[in-house]
C-alpha cells in the first residue's frame, strides 16, 4: 500500500512536467508559426509564381545536368509553397542582388533569385527541424532561439555559397583576362580577325573546365552567330562579368573601332597595363603585410623575453635575488 501511495503522490508532478512540456511545444511552434505569417504578411505582393523558361526548356529537352532539387517528385510540393512565398516576399533589393550574383557565378542551374530565395528557406527549415529535433532530444524541450537561429544559419549559409561561388569565379577570370588579351593580340597579329582568335582560344581551351573566362568567349561567339555585333556582345559579357577591368577593356575596344585604331594595339596595351596594375596591386598588399606582420612579431619577441627573463624578474619582484 504505501509502494501505491508513493506513485500517486508522485503522478500530480509528472502530469505537471508533461503539461509544461506540451505546452513549451505548442508555444515555441505558435510563435514561429506567427512570425512566418507575419513576414510573408508585411511583405507579400501578389504574382504568378512559375519556373523560368531556362528551366523550362532544360526540362523538355531532357538535360538531366540541369536537373536540381526543384525536379525531384518527393520535395517538390515543400518548394513548390516555398517558391510562391519567395515570389510574395516584397525584397526588391535582396532579388536584384542575388539576380547579378547568380549571373557572376556562371548560374549553371537557371536559378531565378526567387528559386534560389526557395532554396535558402528550403535549407533553413531543414536546419530547424534537425536542430530542433537534437535541442529536443538532449534538452528535453523546445528553444524558439535555437529555431530561430537555425533558420536564419540555413539562409545565411546557402545564400554565402552563393556569394562564394560568385567570388571565385571573378578571381579566377581577373587572373586569366590579360593572358587572354595577349593571345588575342598575337593571334590578331599574325593575321587573324577577332572572331577567328576568339574562336581559336574557345577551341583550345574547351577541354579546361575550370576556365569560366573560356565559357564566357563562347557565349560571345555565340551572340555573334546569333546575329548580334560584336559591340553588343562584348557590352553582354562585361554586364554579366562586374569586373572593373573587364569594362573597361570591352570600353576601348568599342573607341578603339569607332576610331580606326588595331584592335590588336588595343589588347596588347590593355594587357600591359593590366599586368602593371597587378603588379602595383600587388606592391601595395605587400607593404601591409609588413605592417601588419609587424604586431605578431611583437607579441612572439615579448613572449620569448618573458619565458628567459621571467624567472629573474620573479625573483626580483619577491626581494629572493637573482641567485
Amino acid at each position: 500500500m504505501s509502494e501505491i501511495a508513493d506513485i500517486l503522490a508522485v503522478l500530480p508532478s509528472v502530469a505537471i512536467e508533461a503539461g509544461s512540456w506540451m505546452w513549451d511545444v505548442v508555444l515555441s511552434a505558435g510563435i514561429f508559426a506567427t512570425l512566418v505569417m507575419l513576414v510573408v504578411a508585411v511583405f507579400r505582393q501578389p504574382t504568378e509564381v512559375k519556373l523560368s523558361y531556362e528551366r523550362q526548356a532544360a526540362i523538355a529537352t531532357g538535360h538531366t545536368d540541369r536537373r536540381t532539387i526543384f525536379e525531384n517528385s518527393v520535395l517538390r510540393p515543400i518548394l513548390w509553397i516555398l517558391l510562391g512565398a519567395a515570389y510574395s516576399i516584397a525584397l526588391p533589393r535582396l532579388k536584384e542582388w542575388l539576380r547579378r550574383t547568380l549571373v557572376a557565378s556562371g548560374n549553371p542551374d537557371y536559378y531565378t533569385p526567387e528559386e534560389y530565395l526557395a532554396l535558402s528557406l528550403f535549407y533553413g527549415l531543414v536546419l530547424v527541424v534537425f536542430l530542433g529535433a537534437f535541442y529536443l532530444v538532449a534538452f528535453g524541450q523546445l528553444s524558439f532561439l535555437v529555431m530561430v537561429a537555425s533558420f536564419a544559419a540555413g539562409m545565411g549559409v546557402t545564400i554565402y555559397q552563393l556569394y562564394d561561388k560568385s567570388r571565385k569565379r571573378l578571381r579566377l577570370i581577373s587572373k586569366r583576362v590579360p593572358y587572354v588579351l595577349d593571345l588575342i593580340a598575337l593571334a590578331m597579329g599574325a593575321g587573324a580577325t577577332f572572331t577567328e582568335a576568339v574562336e581559336t582560344i574557345v577551341r583550345e581551351g574547351i577541354d579546361d573546365t575550370e576556365d569560366p573566362l573560356n565559357a564566357e568567349l563562347e557565349a560571345v561567339l555565340a551572340e555573334v552567330d546569333l546575329g548580334n555585333t560584336r559591340r553588343q556582345a562584348l557590352e553582354n559579357m562585361a554586364g554579366r562579368i562586374p569586373l572593373d577591368m573587364l569594362r573597361t577593356v570591352v570600353a576601348s575596344v568599342i573607341q578603339g573601332e569607332e576610331l580606326g585604331t588595331p584592335l590588336a594595339d588595343i589588347f596588347h596595351s590593355q594587357a600591359t597595363l593590366l599586368r602593371l596594375q597587378r603588379s602595383v596591386r600587388a606592391e601595395d598588399l605587400a607593404a601591409v603585410a609588413s605592417v601588419r606582420i609587424l604586431v605578431p612579431s611583437l607579441l612572439i619577441l615579448f613572449s620569448v623575453i618573458l619565458a628567459v627573463f621571467g624567472p629573474a624578474i620573479m625573483r626580483l619582484i619577491r626581494n629572493e635575488g637573482l641567485f
